[in-house]
């Protein structure tokens, strides 16, 4: 089975507990995603541009962006291999919701791993807003199952009446 696991920097844990499980049954090919997202780029140079500025950023502000985000990726690509050896890695560059559902289609993922979002607070979330846009988008559009990786929430339960 080829699972492509979707990695946000803060969920190889989750993503190693949810494959270890899946590997009891059947062996896994693992794909490790990693997107880097440039919607904040855009979001600056709107910004720039309310202020009359030029929109593109000067040539040395934009290198030092694009580097930092390939340095944090391969950190967090790294990370991932150190939890999953045998994972291969891919790195993309674009919106993180239709990256995901390109490299599943390119890869023929049998089977898409992506986590919801967690709040800077770090706990996850029950109820109606639990799923980013990027988990929603990926559920309705990917080319294969998807399977929603939750952190462990057990300290929200029992739900009061």
């Amino acid at each position: 089975m080829r699972v492509l696991c979707c990695l946000d920097g803060t969920n190889v844990g989750p993503v190693k507990k949810a494959t270890e499980i899946l590997s009891s049954t059947q062996p896994l090919t693992l794909g490790l995603l990693y997107v880097i997202d440039l919607g904040p780029r855009k979001d600056i140079e709107h910004t720039r541009e309310r202020f009359f500025r030029p929109h593109d950023l000067p040539r040395q502000r934009d290198d030092e962006m694009h580097q930092a985000d390939h340095s944090t990726a391969s950190k967090i690509l790294r990370e991932a291999l150190n939890a999953l050896p045998d994972g291969e890695v891919f790195e993309r560059e674009g919106r993180p919701e239709r990256e995901i559902v390109n490299a599943a289609a390119e890869w023929e993922a049998d089977l898409v791993m992506i986590c919801p979002r967690i709040g800077y607070g770090g706990r996850p979330v029950i109820g109606p807003k639990s799923v980013g846009h990027v988990a929603r988008f990926v559920v309705d559009h990917a080319p294969c199952p998807v399977l929603v990786v939750r952190p462990l929430a057990r300290e929200q339960f029992p739900i009061e009446r």
